[in-house]
């Protein structure tokens, strides 16, 4: 990464989340995956558009806990993770990936997914990494699938039709990486 250093710390207190309201974790793309049904799965097709959309993400409120990870450069939050334990199953569940719009492409990204592995490995019985995104969201597919995700299902009917902010045609598609030992 050039310019500033980088952290990833757990945020322990309320002061710590004060960044997370200034993070623009909104994107805009010109090619979503379209998905494609058949009677025993689907495929996901890239799909250029004629003209770009763009979707802006927003966050129920957050409570500082172990497994809330903020990155921060110069000391400005500039994006975030929520990792849950679901010890039921064994899943690290990924609840939040966050990187400011102005930040992208710096390493945040990566730090971030970093810091979770290591929590999550740390956390008796996990046994991956499981994360939940759009078929809209072009970008953050390809930044999981660099990161070793793996697509492992989907859910057509997880969001509620005529929702404000939701994009026609949005699918949730979900992801998972192992956590060897």
């Amino acid at each position: 990464m050039t310019g500033p250093r980088l952290t990833v710390t757990a945020a322990r207190s309320a002061a710590d989340l004060d960044g997370t309201a200034r993070i623009d974790a909104s994107f805009t793309t010109s090619t979503i995956y379209k998905v494609e049904r058949f009677p025993d799965g689907f495929r996901l097709v890239p799909q250029h558009l004629s003209q770009p959309v763009t979707k802006v993400y927003t966050w129920p409120g957050l409570a500082p806990h172990d497994g809330l990870l903020m990155a921060r450069a110069a000391g400005t939050v500039i994006g975030f993770i929520e990792v849950v334990f679901d010890t039921w199953n064994g899943r690290a569940r990924i609840e939040h990936l966050y990187v400011s719009a102005r930040h992208r492409g710096v390493g945040a990204g990566r730090a971030l997914l970093a810091a979770a592995d290591a929590r999550a490995r740390a956390e008796p019985g996990m046994r991956c990494l499981w994360l939940e995104t759009q078929n809209v969201n072009y970008p953050a597919i390809g930044f999981y699938r660099r990161a070793g995700f793996r697509l492992c299902g989907l859910d057509d009917t997880l969001y509620r039709p005529g929702d404000p902010g939701l994009l026609p045609g949005e699918v949730a598609l979900y992801f998972t990486r192992d956590l060897p030992r």
